[in-house]
């Protein structure tokens, strides 16, 4: 059975209570992808979802974010796409509350720190590379070129090396701040929870996200 609450700011919660389970499952999915980048900001929906994960005003490091899910045994990563940036973890339901709080800091505090942007741009560029080092993958990108000319579906989601050396502290966090709003989120947990406490924590954690619509993305056709 799945319950869906809408929250005063437009953020949506859906939630699965699963009484047989001892773990639980959070997802954050956000509706931001690489279609909705200009050509000079390409990549920045992936640069943005490595940046969240690098430091907040509660954990400062990259290391205490990990720590803090993965030294309880649970697993925590995340995935940017065309059309959709999604966090996620799963944990022992002891552990819930304080992971749940945990992936909405990260979408609410992080720090965006310029060592960081520099160290990490470093990493995406070498992603960017590594396309050549799978023959599939290259022929899969060569056919969204030509399927998608001039157009945001036809390039790689991770961007260019030309638009991730360029990308600016400025950037990033106008690209967080158009986007990253709350009725352009939805917060799910699947475990052995209750849907209104579980509604109550979210509420509770993310009152103070900015809420407005974010721009469309460029049509085809």
């Amino acid at each position: 059975v799945y319950k869906r609450q809408l929250l005063g700011n437009g953020l949506r919660v859906v939630t699965c209570d699963m009484p047989h389970t001892r773990s639980v499952a959070i997802a954050v999915y956000v509706g931001v992808g690489s279609r909705h980048e200009s050509a000079h900001r390409a990549g920045v929906s992936h640069f943005v979802e490595h940046m969240l994960f690098k430091g907040t005003s509660q954990m400062p490091s990259a290391r205490e974010i990990s720590e803090s899910i993965e030294g309880t045994g649970g697993v925590l990563n995340a995935s940017t796409e065309h059309e959709l940036t999604s966090y996620w973890c799963r944990v022992a339901i002891p552990h819930f509350e304080d992971s749940l709080a945990l992936l909405l800091d990260l979408l609410g505090n992080s720090l965006f720190e310029i060592e960081n942007i520099e160290k990490e741009r470093l990493v995406i560029i070498e992603e960017l590379n590594m396309i050549n080092d799978y023959p599939t993958a290259k022929v899969d990108a060569l056919i969204d070129e030509m399927l998608w000319p001039d157009h945001p579906l036809g390039r790689d989601i991770a961007g260019t090396k030309e638009s991730i050396s360029a990308m600016a502290q400025e950037d990033l966090l106008d690209h967080l701040g158009s986007h990253y709003v709350a009725s352009n989120i939805v917060v799910s947990v699947a475990g052995n929870i209750d849907h209104d406490e579980t509604v109550g924590l979210v509420a509770g954690l993310a009152e103070s996200w900015p809420t407005g619509a974010p721009p469309s993305p460029k049509s085809v056709g």
